[in-house]
């Protein structure tokens, strides 16, 4: 983090009312809390936030997937369904979903290689901290390897990710044809 990061960072930190968000507030007014939340300050609040934001940075790709796998359904399988006498939720989960699952499928493997081997939102949210409750593979062999200065063991935290990786893709897209072929 740069100097000037470093003296918002510590300026929000240490400044009282400095550290109110919408979530607080909302959250203030349906009762669930009574005063401001450290989301960042304790381990498990911290994941969460991180896994929030990882979330939000990823919805947007998963849309604009999923949007292509819609176009791409035949509108005469759809109208062959409504001249039946098909209503919409009847439509929805026995023509829409099971053509666009393919599509689902593959999104969530883009969005799960994404997470795995992005440290960037750990990384500036919270620096893997509280007492590393947010670190991940590719951040930790970041650490290790380019901060702690032993590359090879950065190297070896690294390459751990990609029988990981590897062994998840295999699946999802096993999966994958097992619904096409259906």
């Amino acid at each position: 983090m740069d100097d000037t990061g470093r003296a918002v960072h510590d300026l929000v930190a240490v400044v009282p009312g400095l550290d109110l968000l919408p979530v607080d507030w909302v959250l203030r007014q349906l009762n669930l809390i009574d005063g401001n939340v450290v989301w960042l300050g304790r381990p498990g609040t911290a994941m969460g936030s991180v896994i929030a934001v990882q979330a939000w940075r990823l919805t947007p790709l998963a849309a604009v997937i999923v949007m292509a796998g819609l176009v791409a359904i035949p509108r005469d399988i759809d109208e062959a369904a409504r001249i039946d006498g098909a209503g919409f939720w009847r439509r929805m989960f026995e023509v829409t979903i099971p053509l666009t699952l393919p599509v689902i499928a593959v999104a969530a493997l883009f969005g799960a290689i994404m997470t795995f081997t992005d440290m960037t939102v750990s990384y500036v949210l919270t620096r893997g901290g509280p007492t590393h409750a947010t670190d991940t593979l590719a951040s930790w062999a970041y650490f290790r390897g380019i901060e702690g200065g032993d590359v090879g063991q950065g190297a070896a935290i690294a390459l751990f990710l990609f029988p990981i990786l590897l062994a998840g893709a295999v699946a999802i897209l096993r999966a994958v044809r097992r619904l096409e072929a259906q």
